[in-house]
């Protein structure tokens, strides 16, 4: 994996910006990891995805996460610091063989789970409505034999309850949620001023662009002081090393 900096840094902002924010997070590990097939980081478990996007930060920009919120109960603004490595365990779950997926027998089916990825949350995104979204993620990632009736499947009440009474299986969606747990991470904060206690989630692949587009942007003014000053090219001033760019900036500085 390669660290997001210089020309790579800069590569990662443009691919960044010129893609919907669901699909960031593969155009950051495609910069950083150009080995790895597009297709393959897309249909890789979104665990895994996660973890290989807070390896990208701690190799980028350190080995904590930070970011403010704001207190929903005072509107305070609250700075959350969170290591890196205790994220990193928390996407290794503690479910054991599970990590792998999930089979088991009820009401006279075969159900086989596997965990959801990036690829699976991106099509779930074109239902308008949650619970059609909530039915094709499952549709996606829960195989059933025999299969269920898709003409029955569509005379139930919600998308949920057709899944649900076809199948005759009501723990599907508890199995799933447990299965994926760990893809949603959360972090308890409580407020200094209110003391209200809440938790936050943490979108690995929002902070990761957001850091991005801050060190990008810092980036960029830096080239424009030292090419206005000196008249040196892009590429050139890129080559330099961060502590070399930073000292002609002081030299440069009015």
């Amino acid at each position: 994996m390669r660290a997001l900096a210089g020309e790579l840094l800069l590569q990662a902002w443009e691919r960044g910006a010129s893609v919907p924010e669901p699909r960031r997070s593969l155009a950051l590990l495609a910069v950083a990891l150009p080995d790895r097939d597009a297709l393959e980081l897309a249909d890789a478990p979104v665990t895994e995805r996660d973890r290989l996007l807070l390896r990208l930060h701690q190799l980028s920009f350190g080995s904590e996460l930070s970011a403010i919120a704001a207190c929903s109960g005072c509107s305070a603004q609250l700075e959350l610091a969170v290591p890196v490595t205790e994220l990193v365990a928390l996407t290794d779950g503690d479910e054991g063989d599970e990590r792998d997926g999930l089979s088991w027998t009820e009401a006279g089916r075969r159900f086989e789970m596997r965990l959801a990825t990036t690829t699976d949350l991106l099509a779930s995104l074109e239902p308008a409505e949650l619970e059609d979204a909530q039915e094709l993620l499952l549709s996606r990632c829960v195989t059933v034999d025999p299969p269920l009736d898709v003409e029955r499947l569509s005379q139930a009440p919600t998308a949920l309850e057709r899944f649900e009474r076809l199948s005759q299986a009501p723990t599907v969606l508890e199995r799933f949620e447990r299965l994926n747990a760990a893809a949603e991470l959360r972090c308890g904060v409580t407020c200094p001023e209110c003391a209200h206690s809440e938790v936050v989630d943490l979108d690995i692949g929002r902070f990761l662009w957001t850091e991005v587009r801050r060190a990008a942007s810092r980036l960029l003014r830096e080239i424009h002081t030292l090419a206005a000053g000196y008249g040196w090219s892009e590429p050139s001033i890129l080559a330099m090393s961060a502590q070399r760019r930073a000292a002609y900036l002081e030299l440069v500085a009015p």
